[in-house]
C-alpha cells in the first residue's frame, strides 16, 4: 500500500508576516512604552523635586547673604575708633573715663551697628561682670536686664571667638515685644596684644534681626501646593524659623536630619518628601516639605495623557501592520529571486520596485548594495596597486635621509681636518638634530633622547652667540628612561634664548628633572631679562585659547600637545619676574619607557652637568 506523507497545515505568508510585526512590532511597543512610562515619570518626579531644590537654594543664599553682612557687622566693634577715646578695649580699660562717658561712646557704636540693615531690631554688648548695653529702633521698649542675663547665659560659649547664629526666639526680655527675632552673636576679644586676643573676653556682643526678613526670603518664592518651607538648625536638632505655629519639631524629624547629607538634594519618608539644602558657613538647613500625595497630583493629568497615547499608538499600530502586511508580500518573491542572482555572483542585477514603503526601501538599498560593492571591489584593487607604489616610494624616501647623513658628515670630517672646529661642532649638532627630528615618525621618545636634542641645538646656538649662553642640564639617571613627547624641551630652551638675552652680555639656562606626586616635573630657568606680571597674564591667556595664537606659538603648542596627549593637570605653567629671569615648568605623567623610540647620541650623560663650553 502506498504512503503518503502527511502534509503540514498551509499558513499563508501574509498570516506569518503579521504575526511577526505583532510580535516584534507592538509587544515591545506596549514593553518600552510601559518602560517609558516609569521613566518618564520618574523624570518628571525629579524635574519637580529638583527645581523645589533650587528654591532652597534660593532661600539659603539670601539667608547666607544675610549671615555673611550680619558677620561683618559684628566685627565693627573691632575696627571702629571713637573720636578722642580710641577702640573698645581703650574705652573699656580707660580708668580715667567715667561710666556715663563710656556708657554713651559704646552705645554710639552699638547704634552705628543697629542701622547698617533695615532688619535689625536691637543690639546688646553685655560684659563678663554683667553690664548691659542695649539699643533699639524705635519705639523703645524697658528692657529686663535680669531676663537678658538670663537669657546670655542659655546661649554664651566661651570658647568661640566666629560668629554664632541663634534660632529665632520671642524676646520677652523687653517689656510688650511681639515680633520673633533671630540673633547672631560674637565674643569680642581683647586686641590689645596677641596674647589677650586669643585669651580674653570684653564682651558678647547680640545682634537681633526682625524673623520678618526670614518671612519676605521664604514668601517671595512661589511654593507647590501643599508644600512648608522651615530652617532648621541640624546640630540642635529644632526649628531656627518656624512660620507656622501647628508644627512642632520631632524626635522623628532629628533622625530625618542625620540621613540628609550633601551627595543628595531630597528624601522620602512615610507619605513626605523633604527637600533640604544646606546654608554654608552655619549649622542651619533649608527644609521643604511636601506630602506625596501632592506631589503625585502635580503630574496626574500628563500620566493620564501619556497612557491614551501609549494606547492609541498600540492600536493604530496594529491597524497599519494589517495594511503593509498584504502589501508587502507581492514583492517579496522579486527580492528573493534577485538575492539568489547577487550569491552567483551576477552583481549586474537590479531590482525594479516602485513603492515608497520598506520594500521599496530594501530594493532600493539591494540595489546601492550591488553598486557599491561593485564600487569596493575596484576601488580594492586600485588600492593594491597603489600600495605597491608606495613600498617602493618609501624605499627611495629611506635613501634619501641616509644620503643626506653622509653629505654632511663628509662636510665635518672636511671641517675638522681644516682644523675649523666651530664649524665641525655646528654640523655635528645639525646632523643629530636632523636625526632627530626627521629619522623616525614617533610622537614620544625618552628624555634621554629629547636631552641629546636639546645638547646638539645648544651646540649650534653656542658658536650663534659666541660663547654667551650656558646651558647646566640636571637630571637624575633613573629619569632618563621616562616617556616624553617629542620636541617638549628644546622650543623651551629656543625660547629662553630667544626673549632672554634682551641687553644682556651673557645668558644662563638651566634645565632640572624630577618626580613629585607621580609626576615628572622638569623646570626650564634662565637669569635674563623676565616679564612684566601683564605680560604673564597676557601669556597665560594665550595658552588656554583653543587655537593656535601667531606670538610664542612654540609653548602654545607643546602645552596644548600636552594636554590633548594626558588631559588636566598636565601642560606648561609661566612664571617670571621682570628683570629676574624666567621659569617654565612642564609637568608630565612619570611614565616608563615601554614603546617609546630613543635615539642614541654622542652626547654626555643627562645626568651630569653640562656647561656648553
Amino acid at each position: 500500500m502506498k504512503e503518503f506523507k502527511k502534509q503540514d497545515r498551509y499558513v499563508s505568508l501574509f498570516t506569518k508576516l503579521f504575526g511577526t510585526l505583532v510580535l516584534i512590532g507592538i509587544v515591545p511597543l506596549v514593553v518600552m512604552g510601559i518602560s517609558i512610562y516609569n521613566v518618564y515619570l520618574n523624570s518628571l518626579k525629579e524635574t519637580l523635586l529638583s527645581n523645589m531644590y533650587r528654591t532652597t537654594r534660593s532661600i539659603g543664599r539670601n539667608v547666607e547673604d544675610l549671615f555673611s553682612e550680619m558677620s561683618e557687622n559684628t566685627k565693627y566693634l573691632y575696627t571702629h575708633q571713637v573720636e578722642d577715646y580710641g577702640y573698645l578695649y581703650e574705652i573699656l580699660e580707660n580708668e580715667e573715663l567715667s561710666e556715663n562717658k563710656k556708657k554713651a561712646a559704646i552705645t554710639d557704636m552699638l547704634r552705628d551697628i543697629l542701622y547698617m540693615n533695615q532688619h535689625i531690631e536691637d543690639v546688646i554688648f553685655i560684659l563678663p561682670d554683667g553690664r548691659i548695653y542695649t539699643v533699639m529702633r524705635p519705639p523703645e521698649a524697658v528692657a529686663d536686664t535680669d531676663k537678658i542675663l538670663a537669657w546670655h547665659r542659655e546661649n554664651f560659649q566661651s570658647d568661640s571667638k566666629n560668629m554664632q547664629i541663634l534660632p529665632s526666639h520671642m524676646p520677652d526680655y523687653y517689656a510688650g515685644s511681639k515680633k520673633q527675632t533671630f540673633s547672631v552673636a560674637r565674643n569680642i576679644m581683647n586686641i590689645r596684644t596677641v596674647q589677650t586676643a586669643d585669651t580674653e573676653i570684653l564682651g558678647t556682643l547680640y545682634i537681633n534681626i526682625n524673623s520678618s526678613y526670614l518671612d519676605g526670603v521664604i514668601h517671595e518664592t512661589k511654593l507647590e501646593e501643599g508644600s512648608r518651607i522651615y530652617l532648621v538648625d541640624k546640630e540642635q536638632k529644632n526649628f531656627a524659623y518656624n512660620p507656622y505655629e501647628e508644627e512642632i519639631f520631632t524626635d522623628k524629624l532629628g533622625e530625618y536630619l542625620e540621613l540628609m547629607t550633601e551627595e543628595y538634594q531630597y528624601i522620602r519618608t512615610e507619605g513626605d518628601y523633604y527637600i533640604y539644602s544646606q546654608i554654608p558657613g552655619s549649622s542651619w538647613m533649608v527644609l521643604e516639605k511636601i506630602p506625596s500625595f501632592y506631589l503625585e497630583n502635580s503630574y496626574r493629568s500628563i500620566r493620564n495623557i501619556t497612557l491614551a497615547v501609549i494606547g492609541v499608538g498600540i492600536v493604530l499600530l496594529g491597524i497599519l501592520y494589517y495594511l503593509y502586511s498584504k502589501k508587502m508580500n507581492r514583492p517579496i518573491r522579486t527580492l528573493k529571486e534577485a538575492m539568489e542572482q547577487i550569491q552567483k555572483g551576477k552583481l549586474d542585477t537590479r531590482v525594479q520596485i516602485n513603492s515608497n514603503d520598506e520594500i521599496g526601501f530594501l530594493s532600493r538599498g539591494l540595489n546601492s548594495m550591488t553598486e557599491k560593492l561593485q564600487m569596493h571591489i575596484r576601488k580594492v584593487y586600485v588600492a593594491e596597486i597603489k600600495q605597491r607604489e608606495a613600498e617602493i616610494e618609501a624605499l627611495k624616501t629611506q635613501i634619501r635621509p641616509h644620503y643626506l647623513y653622509n653629505t654632511l658628515d663628509v662636510i665635518r670630517m672636511t671641517a675638522i681636518t681644516n682644523d675649523d672646529d666651530q664649524t665641525a661642532e655646528m654640523l655635528d649638532g645639525l646632523s643629530g638634530q636632523l636625526k632627530y627630528l626627521i629619522g623616525n615618525a614617533r610622537d614620544r621618545v625618552t628624555l634621554q633622547a629629547e636631552l641629546d636634542s636639546v645638547r646638539n641645538y645648544f651646540k649650534i646656538i653656542r658658536v650663534r652667540y659666541e660663547n654667551k649662553m650656558t646651558l647646566e642640564i640636571d637630571v637624575p639617571e633613573n629619569l632618563l628612561d621616562l616617556e616624553v613627547p617629542q620636541l617638549v624641551l628644546q622650543p623651551i630652551v629656543e625660547n629662553s634664548v630667544k626673549y632672554g638675552f634682551g641687553n644682556q652680555l651673557n645668558l644662563h639656562v638651566e634645565l632640572k628633572a624630577y618626580i613629585h606626586e607621580e609626576k615628572m616635573m622638569m623646570i626650564c630657568r634662565d637669569d635674563g631679562v623676565g616679564m612684566s606680571a601683564t605680560m604673564v597674564e597676557n601669556l597665560r591667556a594665550l595658552m588656554d585659547r583653543k587655537e593656535a595664537p601667531g606670538k610664542h606659538s612654540g609653548l602654545y603648542n607643546i602645552h596644548r600637545r600636552i594636554q590633548l596627549l594626558y588631559g588636566y593637570p598636565y601642560g606648561v605653567e609661566i612664571r617670571s619676574l621682570e628683570g629676574h629671569g624666567t621659569t617654565l615648568v612642564v609637568t608630565l605623567p612619570a611614565v616608563a619607557e615601554k614603546n617609546v623610540h630613543s635615539v642614541q647620541g654622542d652626547n654626555n650623560d643627562a645626568s651630569g652637568n653640562d656647561s656648553g663650553r
